[in-house]
């Protein structure tokens, strides 16, 4: 599911849907091109008729269409005087330059509802010819009707090579129709010159149609994780002032979060969201039962969180899960972040002085060649070649803030936020070091 961008229309106030009116790109299909007009309410209508026995193609341009965007629209069609009832007509979203075009969206399936729908086609047999376009129907879609209205959405990818195509009834629940699609025939949609507001008809769809779109937004697609099917363990730490239960919001949903001590969420200091944990370091600390998901095992890995130290004593353990000789644990001692397993296999030494009241990104990962790499605030500091230790599962605890087994000299005296593992994937793997997050990890 996915969040409701602002639309832009009559049920709001800003810029017209479509500003002025006029025509788009037309194949030829059409007894005369299709008009468009705009009313100053903002409400958008498409008019036209199909000739007999084409296939009517038709882009009307709505923006620009950039990498890492996302546009929805809400249509209503009006496909009554087709010579189908509108029942195989389709509207979607058109990707069109020169003779090449790519169209998706809905299509009626024949009876009263709706199929995801694909049309694209390339020279010789492009955007001017009847015949010679490939069409995909994906089935019956989950979300929409015949007599509308419908919400439907383009999400484009970060690097704008594939999209995903989203279908809703209500601008509230979206359903994912298409993923991970590619624009056929472009290769990114840096080549496309026009895209916007498409229709594509059958060629046993001759008569009059028209459709109003009263609602179009563009807005920054939402941010996702590619590797989120790796994230074994996403605290967040939000929550009530002095609440102690929190919420796993990995996939793994790992559960109880238990809260030793005074660890308890506090409003007033926080990194992102709402709240953090704070440990007063005397016996503070948040713990997850044991779990394979909490050992690196042989391959690599990726811990980060975020940690501001209320005053800089002792050696706190940040994160980890030092018991018996299948454990790990990251934590600062001598003016030192470091890494170390069961075993007493340790990284260099990384020298890094916290400023007390200021939120540090620290992070440890592993990559496929065996490199450890210690950061802090996105610099890598300390490293260890050839570590090669198979790290396995044990009976200790999951913990933030202290030492399971081990004197009260690992209690951690501070703060701690958004806290994430990923296994099996090193994110950043570099000795140059990283941009550090400007917001909470995703959530999907």
């Amino acid at each position: 599911m996915t969040a409701a961008p602002y639309m832009l229309g009559r049920r709001g106030p800003g810029r017209a849907v479509v500003v002025g009116g006029g025509s788009g790109s037309t194949d030829g299909g059409f007894v005369a091109d299709p008009i468009v007009t705009t009313t100053a309410s903002g409400n958008t209508t498409v008019k036209g008729q199909v000739k007999p026995g084409s296939f009517g193609k038709f882009v009307y341009p709505l923006a620009t269409i950039a990498a890492g965007r996302q546009y929805t629209f809400r249509y209503t069609p009006q496909f009554s005087q087709l010579a189908q009832q509108g029942k195989l007509a389709m509207v979607g979203f058109g990707l069109k330059a020169n003779n090449d075009f790519h169209i998706v969206g809905l299509r009626g399936n024949g009876t009263t509802g709706l199929n995801k729908y694909k049309v694209n086609g390339t020279p010789p047999n492009g955007w001017n010819k009847d015949t010679g376009h490939t069409t995909s129907d994906g089935g019956a879609s989950a979300n929409g009707t015949q007599a509308g209205p419908n919400y439907i959405r383009l999400v484009v990818s970060a690097d704008g090579a594939t999209y995903k195509f989203q279908t809703s009834p209500d601008n509230v629940t979206y359903t994912d129709e298409y993923t991970g699609a590619t624009p056929t025939p472009f290769s990114n949609v840096s080549g496309v010159a026009t895209f916007g507001i498409a229709l594509w008809f059958n060629n046993a769809d001759a008569g009059p149609f028209s459709i109003v779109i009263d609602q179009f937004a563009d807005a920054a697609a939402p941010v996702t994780d590619p590797y989120f099917a790796n994230v074994v363990l996403l605290l967040g730490l939000n929550g009530a002032n002095n609440a102690t239960t929190t919420t796993d919001e990995s996939l793994s949903a790992h559960s109880p979060v238990t809260f030793g001590g005074n660890a308890h969420l506090d409003t007033s200091a926080f990194k992102f969201g709402t709240s953090s944990v704070v440990f007063d370091g005397v016996g503070d600390y948040i713990q997850l039962a044991a779990h394979a998901d909490f050992s690196p095992d042989a391959g690599p890995f990726t811990y980060e969180g975020w940690f501001r130290w209320t005053a800089i004593t002792g050696n706190p353990l940040l994160f980890g899960r030092m018991g018996g000789s299948d454990t790990w644990m990251l934590y600062y001692s001598g003016s030192e972040l470091l890494f170390r397993d069961g075993n007493a296999h340790f990284s260099s030494g990384f020298p890094f002085t916290p400023v007390v009241g200021t939120w540090h990104h620290i992070a440890v990962d592993r990559d496929a060649s065996n490199v450890l790499r210690l950061y802090a605030d996105g610099v890598m500091g300390g490293k260890a070649i050839g570590y090669n230790y198979n790290i396995g599962n044990s009976p200790d605890p999951m913990a933030l803030g202290y030492r399971f087994v081990g004197s009260s000299s690992f209690d951690f005296n501070g703060r701690a936020d958004e806290f994430r593992m990923t296994k099996g994937v090193a994110r950043y793997a570099s000795d140059a070091g990283f941009a550090v997050p400007t917001a909470a990890f995703p959530r999907s």
